[in-house]
């Protein structure tokens, strides 16, 4: 009889992005099937000091509990030390989110002990969280997006009017899921949102504000990477913000997106484009604004949202494939990228 596949399902860490991490971490545990599956969740706290190995069923049943802001209540199997993960588990399945989950830091951790891992490489998703190196990778591959300036100090925001009319779009240059991103239409709120942006990080990145139909397009793949179809995104917040990408009545998610076939085709290359220019494996999303007709590349997530208010995984069921298939797909995507299998998917 075949063994089972051990797999970590890691979640958690220091990133802003701890509690949606562990929702992502807790829907791929719930969708794995225990009969095939070894299934090994372990929650690394927000200090990043700890990690510690969970009970599957009491953890699933206490995760909502967690993730509302409790203190952990789930029961620890024991705690251990990120250096016996090779020896606990033949593949690590990463639901973090954010930075140290999604820059390239564990992933680096994993490499280093020689096991297998879901999703971008290191330099991948280093570049991938960067916005600043991941702008400057876009303009190499003649990829369009939109006009921006970098701030390295919170006092240079007169270099922002000379460069960029208002409104902007003012951002912290390594962190997902729209953390520390602010609009900015009047002059005297600019101040503000650069010290918000720079309580992320000592890099800020100033876009200009365009208008139009915001859309996503999911990448599936390793060698041969696919385009999912287009999410259309109509937030009733001002942007898609945290809350809106996290909050199921905060926004209207559109597949396929309201555009032509001439369009959608269009975003689907350069999705596919951005997504081999930086190397990336697994899985990625691709943010794009649709202005004046012409596709805008916002930014690349490596580690796109698992929750059930993800679009990544709607995008995926709009293609037909459902999301316990999903999840065992990115297993194998990871087996084979480590070559431990041998089929090409």
């Amino acid at each position: 009889m075949r063994e089972k596949i051990r797999v970590i399902v890691l979640m958690g860490g220091k990133s802003p992005e701890h509690e949606v991490s562990l929702v992502s971490g807790r829907e791929v545990v719930k969708s794995l099937d225990q009969d095939k599956y070894e299934i090994l969740p372990v929650v690394i706290s927000k200090d990043g000091k700890r990690w510690m190995l969970k009970d599957v069923s009491r953890f699933l049943k206490s995760a909502d509990k967690e993730v509302s802001g409790a203190k952990d209540l789930t029961p620890t199997k024991e705690e251990i030390n990120p250096k016996a993960v090779p020896q606990k588990a033949d593949v690590v399945f990463i639901a973090m989110h954010g930075s140290f989950g999604e820059d390239g830091t564990i992933q680096g951790l994993l490499e280093l002990a020689g096991i297998s891992y879901t999703g971008a490489g290191i330099l991948a998703s280093a570049l991938g969280m960067d916005k600043i190196m991941f702008r400057k990778i876009m303009k190499a591959e003649a990829i369009t997006t939109p006009k921006y300036i970098v701030l390295k100090d919170k006092d240079e925001k007169e270099n922002i009017l000379k460069d960029l009319k208002l409104p902007v779009v003012v951002k912290p240059s390594s962190q997902g899921s729209s953390v520390g991103v602010s609009i900015v239409e009047e002059r005297e709120n600019l101040k503000k949102a650069l010290q918000v942006a720079f309580a992320f990080g000592h890099e800020v990145i100033v876009d200009e504000y365009l208008s139009g139909t915001e859309v996503t397009c999911g990448v599936l793949g390793n060698v041969n990477p696919k385009a999912l179809p287009i999410v259309e995104i109509v937030p009733k917040n001002k942007f898609f913000d945290y809350e809106a990408k996290y909050t199921a009545d905060k926004s209207e998610e559109i597949i396929p997106a309201r555009i032509s076939a001439q369009l959608s085709r269009e975003v689907q290359k350069i999705a596919v484009k951005v997504y081999k220019a930086i190397e990336c494996q697994g899985f990625g999303r691709v943010d794009m604004i649709i202005h004046k007709g012409k596709p805008y590349v916002l930014e690349i997530n490596t580690i796109p949202g698992l929750t059930p208010v993800s679009l990544f995984p709607k995008e995926a069921q709009a293609a037909g494939i459902k999301y316990s298939d999903l999840i065992e797909r990115l297993i194998t995507l990871a087996l084979e990228k480590n070559n431990m299998i041998g089929k090409k998917v």
